[in-house]
């Protein structure tokens, strides 16, 4: 069952809908807002319904603060580009610059995140369209991109749907912020553990931008192919940690090279029960834990540092600069299809 409801307006006066799948199992809520996932609800060990994703409570505020990026769809490109600029078949081109002043961060100021998307409904899905036009942002080619949610028993599933008439670089994901606890109950994801299927990350310098440098996660902080206490973990803002104060914003390196749905990463908490397991076809996963958090979301609820942790499955961060990540090109007429799982379950 999916029912709609209005979810504010914007500052510009444009209203927005809140469209909620609801199966009696798991609730997930999305707004045409940047095709934005607000509410994610699945039941813990006691049967009660949780919503471990953080959000706003309205759409003025998702349209306002825009630094958190709660549950965005992300693109055309996610990640950070060096410079914010690239060059493609010769030609560079120049994109804005919105992030410490140097890069360009989830591609631009006005990406996917902060426009409209029309929705078509199904069953147990919804599916968000738009159309980003020639140079929008600075990226070339008329891309036609949809996004679709589907919502079978606590599995959400995220599909990404592309097609460009000119070549050009993309690279999408989801930007939640899951907390086991609850996106309301104020507290941190200090107690949850964190699995990932990675034996190597992408090195960062102090912008928290890659190096093109790929390391073995053995002997590092970024070593969670066994299950890790995130308490035991994070706070250490030297070292390793060092340029995320302490946190994690790390893009680690899946390689699922032959695009099949793949096992990616996991976070539990076993206070209540709650467990979330990552499927992507992509062949990375963006792992921040909110470090940088500073604001107020659902039902007032302060957010500061790890007050989430994300698992953006996506390609590599500038990926278009370095030959040996892999590639970010999309090719005219070539048609791009991804797909991650985010399945919920008590353990």
């Amino acid at each position: 069952m999916i029912t709609t409801k209005p979810f504010g307006k914007t500052p510009l006066g444009k209203e927005a809908t809140l469209y909620t799948i609801d199966n009696g199992t798991a609730r997930a809520s999305i707004t045409d807002f940047g095709a934005t996932l607000v509410n994610f609800e699945v039941k813990d060990k006691d049967g009660n319904f949780t919503d471990i994703v953080l959000g706003f409570d309205d759409v003025y505020t998702y349209d306002t603060d825009r630094g958190p990026y709660f549950g965005a769809t992300v693109g055309r490109v996610a990640n950070r580009i060096k410079g914010g600029k690239f060059t493609l078949n010769g030609k560079e081109y120049k994109l804005p610059i919105n992030n410490n002043g140097k890069h360009c961060l989830h591609g631009g100021f006005d990406g996917f995140t902060f426009r409209f998307f029309d929705v078509t409904l199904g069953e147990d899905s919804l599916s968000a369209h738009i159309v980003s036009p020639d140079g929008e942002e600075g990226f070339p080619g008329n891309l036609d991109f949809t996004v679709k949610y589907t919502l079978v028993g606590a599995d959400l599933t995220i599909e990404y749907f592309a097609k460009s008439d000119a070549d050009t670089i993309i690279n999408f994901t989801n930007h939640s912020y899951f907390n086991l606890n609850g996106g309301t109950s104020g507290k941190t994801i200090l107690n949850h553990t964190l699995k990932i299927d990675a034996d190597a990350y992408c090195e960062c310098d102090s912008d928290a931008m890659v190096t093109g440098d790929i390391h073995p996660v053995e002997n590092t902080p970024f070593d969670f192919r066994n299950e890790m206490l995130l308490s035991d973990v994070l706070g250490d803002d030297t070292g390793l940690l060092a340029p995320t104060a302490g946190g994690l914003d790390t893009n680690f390196i899946l390689w699922t090279a032959k695009r099949e749905l793949s096992y990616a990463a996991s976070i539990y908490n076993k206070e209540n029960g709650i467990a979330l397991d990552c499927y992507t076809d992509l062949p990375g996963v963006q792992v921040y834990t909110g470090t940088f958090l500073d604001t107020v979301g659902k039902k007032k609820t302060p957010h500061g540092k790890f007050a989430g942790i994300c698992l953006e499955t996506q390609g590599f961060p500038n990926s278009i600069n370095y030959r040996h990540f892999p590639s970010p090109i999309l090719k005219a007429g070539e048609e791009f299809y991804s797909k991650t799982v985010y399945k919920a379950y008590v353990k």
